[in-house]
């Protein structure tokens, strides 16, 4: 316990913000959608771009034997080692695509070995963080690091967008160089945050988990969940630029509209998991996602129609919340059922349960695209009249909209699952949608509020309104006030 005391909270929970800025970066621009269309412009077969998109979650195996070394040495010192390896692929991943073009075999080696170390540092690392950051701002916190890290990634990936209209497939090398720079900051700020020695060391017992009921029910619900997901989103991407015939800049394009949405719904849901519990939360972003699946199969009718670019827009936007905010409240409720000290077997457990359900879904989204790729459901409206004969196509269904109707079935049921999980402190769904629908009302009422002001009195910047307009939303501050220096903001948190 001496040693915590000797321990800057204010100066690593810095750290902590500024790798997360940086990590974001480098996350952003190695995600599913950029690699699933890096395979797609080199025509790789679904089953291929399945099990590519199968590799993060295959190689999440690998934190059942890092649990058990996890807590044993320095949490700090495995995390700088294994990360330093893994994103030091991501500069040979990139240099080889600008020297070999369309070399998908060392694409798919390299990919994995990114994946493999970046594993074997998840569980010291969520370790390690859930004994530094104190319980109590731990959501906002969380919220407030990956919000920071969205935004500043969000002007990166609009730059890609730009470059992917110029260079087009040339650009693939550049995203895996720009990641690994920004991986290497990262590590940079890394290296500030002080290291937390465990307070009781040894051997964890793997089994422990298994006999704890209220942890299994969500894991479970978290498991099939992201076979639901990972079974359609590597083929969002895919749909858009084999089914759409949009260009790839055009995908990059609505992930910076994800980015964005990410970084809005972080602002929100951070305050609102410390106040009215996680699973709620959770919840509805399982929903979210079922919503984004089913929509998809309305971009075509049966080809592009007037409305496609608006429902892709809708699609991203819903992206931005389901992508963000389970992660977060999923280490949240883990925290909450564990001690200090001994987290490290309940994180593994969760993340390889979750990780091999995502591995099978991905795999299977590969099959079942493949299965239904020339298959065709229509239902038409024939309207004939003296005026004419119309037919109306009411719903068409073709190809991969077959596997997003059965993802977003799945994902429904998990939603149904994490219900029967016990959180201490949760609010029922309905009490989070109003505290959402509140902030989102009350942001759009400030900003027409601002405009209107701008228009009335020809002013050249909007000036602050005094009172809310909407009072019980009055603790919904941003995390990225441009008025609080960064010292200030960590200061808020702790």
């Amino acid at each position: 316990m001496e040693k915590e005391r000797d321990i800057d909270l204010n100066r690593s929970l810095r750290n902590l913000l500024m790798d997360g800025i940086a990590s974001q970066i480098m996350f952003s621009l190695v995600t599913v959608s950029i690699v699933s269309s890096y395979l797609a412009s080199v025509n790789a077969d679904p089953f291929i771009i399945g099990l590519v998109a199968a590799i993060p979650f295959l190689s999440q195996l690998i934190q059942l034997p890092s649990a058990i070394f996890a807590e044993k040495y320095s949490r700090k010192k495995i995390s700088l080692l294994t990360n330093f390896v893994s994103r030091f692929s991501l500069l040979l991943i990139g240099v080889t695509l600008l020297i070999s073009g369309s070399s998908i075999l060392s694409f798919i080696i390299l990919f994995a070995t990114y994946h493999l170390f970046k594993e074997t540092s998840a569980v010291a690392w969520s370790s390690w963080m859930r004994d530094l950051i104190p319980a109590h701002v731990r959501g906002e916190f969380y919220s407030k690091r990956v919000a920071y890290g969205k935004l500043v990634a969000l002007f990166v990936v609009l730059v890609f967008t730009f470059i992917f209209n110029f260079l087009r497939d040339v650009a693939f090398s550049l995203v895996f160089i720009v990641a690994f720079a920004a991986g290497m900051t990262s590590l940079y700020f890394i290296r500030g945050i002080d290291d937390i020695e465990v307070e009781r060391k040894g051997n964890r017992n793997l089994k422990e988990p298994l006999k704890n009921s209220n942890f299994l029910k969500l894991t479970l619900a978290l498991s099939i969940w992201k076979f639901a997901s990972e079974m359609a989103l590597p083929f969002f991407s895919v749909y858009i630029i084999a089914i759409l015939k949009y260009p790839v800049w055009v995908v990059i394009a609505l992930t910076s509209v994800s980015q964005l949405s990410s970084t809005y719904f972080l602002r929100i849901s951070g305050r609102i998991m410390d106040k009215f519990g996680n699973k709620p939360v959770a919840i509805l972003s399982f929903i979210s996602f079922s919503i984004a699946a089913f929509i998809f199969t309305f971009t075509t009718m049966p080809g592009k129609h007037p409305l496609t670019p608006l429902l892709l827009i809708v699609i991203y936007v819903l992206d931005g919340f389901y992508s963000a905010v389970p992660g977060i409240a999923f280490m949240n409720m883990i925290a909450k059922i564990t001690h200090r000290g001994s987290s490290a077997s309940y994180y593994a457990i969760n993340n390889v349960m979750a990780s091999m359900f995502a591995a099978v879904g991905s795999i299977s989204g590969g099959f079942i695209a493949s299965a239904f790729l020339s298959a065709n459901f229509a239902v038409k409206i024939d309207i004939e009249s003296s005026l004419g004969f119309i037919e109306i196509p009411a719903v068409h269904l073709a190809g991969y909209d077959f596997l997003f109707i059965i993802s977003a079935l799945i994902s429904l049921m998990a939603a149904k699952l994490l219900r029967f999980f016990g959180e201490d402190g949760e609010s029922s769904e309905e009490v989070v949608k109003e505290e959402i629908k509140h902030a989102v009302l009350y942001d759009v009422q400030t900003i027409m509020t601002h405009m209107h002001l701008l228009k009335l009195f020809n002013l050249d910047k909007p000036h602050a309104v005094n009172t809310p307009l909407h009072p019980s939303l009055s603790s919904f501050e941003s995390p990225l006030q441009p008025e609080k220096g960064l010292e200030e903001s960590i200061k808020e948190l702790t």
